[in-house]
């Protein structure tokens, strides 16, 4: 029988089009196990093609790929071709992590086949000093940011020694915590409205919501609303094109910067995103007035929660991109995101979703509409922190040196900034719009003038 998906699985595919890929990805690199053959890499291919126990949700496509009727479920795949799901690729010379990261963007604005289930895995060899990559990408129906980097984990070991680890395809998850169905109509139904009468979930995410409104109107300064968020460039239409860009920084760096400034890491990053975003934007005549709202992502997945399906709150925080002192910007981050975490601390799982899918429902009506990128952003750039692993991981010997997060962009939406923390160091992942955002990748200079501005102040 059909497994109907949930409504905060369905949406995903409602808004997804050519220009807007709703698929989330991550980039890791390995160096390889001394004295390997030449054809290490091409026999670790041909193993993973052989690999054909295949568990749900791999195994799964969509029934009716667009919707009929409104209705999306899922189905098992008779006939999964592997050598679709599973390729190979070879960097150009010269091989450098710019050959790479080029090779990402490229693979990252393809749309997943939905005739098929909604997954790819990219082994790339070719790199100038030896190792090799592996680009995975999960539509956002299938796993969420933490969910897909929760699932591809299990397919590492701590253990060196250990071989023929089973990939991810084969893994089968946890089963998942309900959290009701809807077909794509019913995800409409769901984002237009919550009856205030009604006594749901949804009740107690719209009575938080208005608090926050009228908190708002009140004068709380450290209270962010949908809407409050400027115009700017990084907030029109965007097309299909994506640029991926990424660095790492050590990460006992940054906690010692968090505990000498008394804030968070997560303060500190958006501190640092925020002194970034200001510098980028400024030297190409872009940088708004107001300060840029950002949406962070939280996740609500407790630790022993399927890794499929999506579990994500959402908060909003005000970036201070108006404020030139670095302390008094990091000061106004904090105060957003403590008022933002309190809100969400007073909420349970259910109406955490239901609040999220409230905050998300102009975005997608705008998607549907096609009025996105037209109209007043309900917030201006996406950033979030992902937790990873903090004990070094190993794929068949191959010692992995680094995980970084791509994500997806819906239409307005032409920046999102994804971390996450691996062993002692923190990645940052920067996905954007190839046409919108010119030189995006100088974010990653930026990113490196704000921390070191802040440790000057320090």
């Amino acid at each position: 029988m059909p497994d109907r998906l949930p409504v905060t699985d369905a949406g995903w595919l409602l808004i997804e089009g050519r220009e807007t890929p709703m698929h989330v990805a991550g980039l890791q690199l390995f160096t390889l196990p001394d004295d390997v053959p030449p054809e290490f890499v091409r026999e670790l291919y041909a193993w993973l093609r052989k690999q054909t126990d295949i568990q749900r949700p791999f195994d799964q496509r969509l029934q009716h790929p667009y919707g009929r009727a409104g209705t999306y479920a899922w189905e098992t795949d008779p006939g999964i071709d592997l050598e679709y799901h599973v390729r190979h690729s070879a960097l150009p010379q010269p091989g450098r992590i710019r050959e790479l990261l080029a090779l990402t963007s490229r693979l990252h604005s393809t749309l997943l086949d939905r005739h098929r289930p909604l997954w790819e895995i990219h082994l790339v060899e070719g790199l100038d000093d030896g190792r090799i990559a592996v680009y995975t990408k999960f539509h956002h129906s299938m796993f969420d940011g933490v969910g897909a980097i929760r699932q591809m984990l299990r397919s590492f070991s701590p253990d060196e020694e250990a071989r023929d680890l089973p990939p991810p395809w084969c893994i089968p998850p946890v089963e998942r915590t309900a959290t009701g169905e809807a077909s794509a109509l019913e995800v409409l139904r769901k984002t237009i409205s919550a009856p205030v009468g009604q006594a749901t979930a949804a009740v107690g995410a719209t009575r938080a919501l208005a608090k926050q409104l009228i908190s708002k109107v009140r004068g709380v300064e450290a209270e962010v609303v949908p809407f409050q968020s400027p115009n700017s460039i990084l907030n029109g239409r965007i097309t299909g094109a994506r640029r991926f860009a990424a660095d790492s920084y050590d990460l006992e760096r940054v906690k010692a910067l968090s505990k000498e400034l008394g804030a968070t890491l997560n303060d500190v990053v958006l501190t640092v995103c925020s002194g970034a975003l200001r510098a980028y934007l400024d030297t190409i005549g872009g940088l708004p007035d107001k300060p840029l709202i950002a949406l962070c992502p939280v996740s609500i997945r407790r630790d022993d929660e399927s890794t499929g399906g999506n579990a994500i709150s959402m908060l909003l925080a005000d970036l201070a991109t108006d404020e030139p002192d670095p302390l008094q910007r990091l000061a106004r981050i904090k105060a957003s995101m403590d008022r933002g975490k309190e809100r969400l601390a007073s909420m349970n799982q259910t109406e955490l979703i239901d609040y999220a899918l409230l905050l998300s429902a102009p975005t997608i009506l705008g998607n549907l509409a096609g009025t996105a990128g037209r109209t007043r952003p309900v917030y201006n750039v996406v950033i979030s922190n992902v937790p990873g692993p903090r004990n070094d991981l190993f794929w068949n010997g191959a010692r992995m040196d680094g995980m970084y997060p791509v994500s997806l962009l819906p239409d307005g939406q032409a920046l999102n900034i994804t971390l996450t923390s691996y062993v002692d160091t923190l990645a940052f992942g920067v996905t954007a719009c190839r046409k919108t955002l010119p030189h995006v990748q100088r974010l990653l200079d930026h990113f490196e003038d704000a921390l070191t501005e802040l440790e000057a102040v320090a």
